[in-house]
This record gives structure tokens, sequence and C-alpha cells, in this order.
């Protein structure tokens, strides 16, 4: 099932205020802290796309989500592969196909760069999510994601 009104704009600062209402909306839903750190982040990775890219995903021209993909090194994975950092679809809009377009978008993106691997985080506990990305062909790997945060 796809939407045909769905589709992906590149984001700008000009999306700042619209992109920062889905952000929280997806840290509340979460349960992440939303503070100036995290304005500042996207800031950075809307001005630098040698990090990544953010796209809003939208209901023809109106924002229901965003998706934002960085760029990781990594010999063991051929070079440089991408990762879902953050994906979030407003919840009227769930269950319609979009997250399996949106992948669909990102995977074509990759290839056209040359990159050969994409990577996501998915919490515990969000089976639906994890039973989505299953279908999508991801796979746990042997390793777990492990972070220390160095403030």
């Amino acid at each position: 099932m796809s939407n045909p009104d769905i589709n992906f704009r590149l984001a700008e600062f000009i999306d700042i205020d619209p992109l920062m209402e889905l952000v929280q909306e997806f840290y509340q839903f979460e349960q992440i802290s939303f503070n100036e750190k995290v304005v500042k982040a996207f800031t950075a990775l809307l001005g630098d796309d040698q990090f990544g890219f953010i796209w809003l995903i939208c209901d023809r021209d109106r924002p229901v989500g965003y998706v934002a993909l960085t760029f990781v090194f990594s010999m063991e994975y051929h070079g440089r592969c991408g990762f879902v950092d953050e994906l979030y679809i407003r919840e009227s809009y769930r269950g319609q196909g979009i997250g399996k377009q949106v992948f669909s978008f990102l995977e074509d993106f990759l290839k056209s760069q040359n990159m050969r691997s994409l990577f996501l985080v998915v919490d515990h506990w969000n089976a639906r999510a994890e039973s989505l990305y299953t279908k999508l062909g991801f796979r746990q790997e042997k390793r777990h994601f492990m972070a220390k945060h160095l403030d």
C-alpha cells in the first residue's frame, strides 16, 4: 500500500519552525528531552550536507513527518553508510504504508550515492516499528549499539 500524495522535500533553514514542531511531537512520544541542544543539532545538519540530510515527509504540501539521515564511515560495511537517526510520522498517518515509502526513498538515495548499508536504532518497546523494519529486511546485528555521552 502506497499513498500517492506523499512526497519528500529536502528540509532547508526556512523549514525550521514546522520541523521543530514535528521534532517536539516525536520527542514527546519517545520521552526524549527537547532543549536548545536539539535545535542546534538540527540547525547544524541543515547547514552541512556532508553530515547528512533531513527530509520533510509531506502529504501534498503539508509536513506530516520527517526523516533525518546521517552518514557514518565503516570499514566492516565497506565505506560510507546511511544512518536513520530519526524518523517520525504523525500518528494519524501511521499504518498507511508511509514508512515503507520512506525506506524505499532512502534506499534509492543511498544507492545513487554508492552507499551499501543503512542502519537504524529501534527502541526495545516499539514492537510495531521493529516489525516494519524486519519486513523491510533489517536484521539485528550480533553487536549491541552502545553510547557514551561526553557532556
